[in-house]
């Protein structure tokens, strides 16, 4: 096996091995959540671009607060009914950095503070950044706290 060789295949290892702790640790966060995959893909990837490249006007802005930010992805439940039985990609740079978590939206709005525990959206120490996007279904939610200490909410699905 030559050098090259030799790194690609730890380079693989490492990734199957990430991918292995974060189903583990994800089916311990998440008990009750049987139907989900971490994914990744250059389509994946160009879909995130995408969303992050689009001019998206900020729906909802205030000064960071996890509290608030749960109470605001819970009015977004409603706005989002329609699509809770489509699957969703979840993604969180820190945590999930070479995988996107793939899931029923459903699961994830009954398991929303399980699944904010292990993508950390609790901690107030750092900035953070999180992008819920539809599978195969045009629709999103991306939050993200801004270097002034903002949280800003953006949301959007095919008839807005």
């Amino acid at each position: 096996m030559n050098k090259e060789t030799r790194k690609q295949r730890i380079k693989e290892l490492k990734r199957k091995n990430l991918k292995r702790q974060l189903e583990e640790k994800f089916r311990c966060t998440c008990a009750s959540i049987t139907d989900f995959e971490f994914v990744t893909s250059e389509e994946i990837e160009l879909k995130f671009q995408n969303a992050y490249s689009n001019d998206r006007e900020t729906h909802i802005q205030f000064k960071h607060n996890s509290d608030r930010i749960m109470k605001e992805m819970a009015f977004l439940q409603e706005e989002f009914e329609t699509y809770r039985n489509e699957y969703i990609l979840l993604d969180q740079k820190e945590i999930l950095p070479s995988y996107r978590l793939k899931l029923k939206f459903e699961d994830f709005w009954n398991n929303l503070n399980p699944i904010a525990n292990f993508l950390k959206l609790e901690e107030e120490s750092s900035l953070f950044w999180f992008t819920l996007l539809g599978d195969q279904k045009n629709f999103g939610i991306f939050i993200y706290e801004d270097e002034y200490g903002l949280d800003h909410i953006l949301f959007w699905n095919e008839s807005f």
